[in-house]
């Protein structure tokens, strides 16, 4: 049995390793004869097609692009370059640095607007030597209060803080510090 296995297998070997054999001779006997027809249909490019080929492909080129671009006039104001906004200054520090505070009751603005109850990011405006505290939710200011430099800190122990205080059933206080002041506000209640 093993005679005749290494027999199938010496002539499956022996057969593989001649060569093949191909039909069409005059391909592998003149395989120069190829590159010469092929070298003999090349012609020297002129500078105006050259030119026209890349101004094909530019035109090309700016249709994607234009086809990518965004439709229609952009919404809002328009900044120009290397001006800031007048409260650029406030996006500066991270929204993580501003203390927050959470306004239970419904309050009355020195102006009769109303501050709804919710969470309110609270940020000090120093304008024309006053002082004011913006009430931001989101990047809307919701308000604008009033308020007086005291330099009191009330023992907080943090160097960024506001809270609120309350003074009797009428009105609440707000304090506020940061580096550059410590100011106090009063408002008003909605009975």
């Amino acid at each position: 049995m093993k005679r005749i296995l290494s027999l199938t297998f010496f002539i499956c070997l022996a057969t593989l390793s001649f060569p093949a054999m191909a039909d069409d001779g005059d391909f592998w006997d003149e395989p120069m004869k190829i590159d010469s027809e092929a070298k003999s249909q090349q012609k020297a490019v002129t500078d105006q097609e050259f030119e026209k080929v890349m101004k094909f492909f530019e035109k090309k080129k700016k249709k994607k692009e234009e086809k990518n671009k965004p439709k229609g006039a952009p919404i809002g104001p328009q900044m120009q370059e290397n001006i800031q906004p007048a409260d650029a200054n406030s996006f500066k520090v991270t929204y993580e640095e501003y203390p927050t505070i959470m306004i239970p009751v419904t309050l009355i603005n020195y102006d009769y607007n109303e501050i709804t109850p919710g969470f309110y990011r609270i940020l000090s405006v120093k304008k024309d030597s006053k002082y004011y505290l913006n009430f931001y939710q989101g990047n809307s200011l919701i308000a604008k209060v009033p308020a007086i430099n005291t330099g009191n800190d009330h023992n907080q122990k943090s160097l960024n803080y506001a809270k609120i205080i309350p003074v009797n059933d009428k009105f609440m206080d707000i304090i506020y510090g940061d580096i550059d002041c410590n100011i106090e506000a009063r408002i008003e209640i909605k009975q």
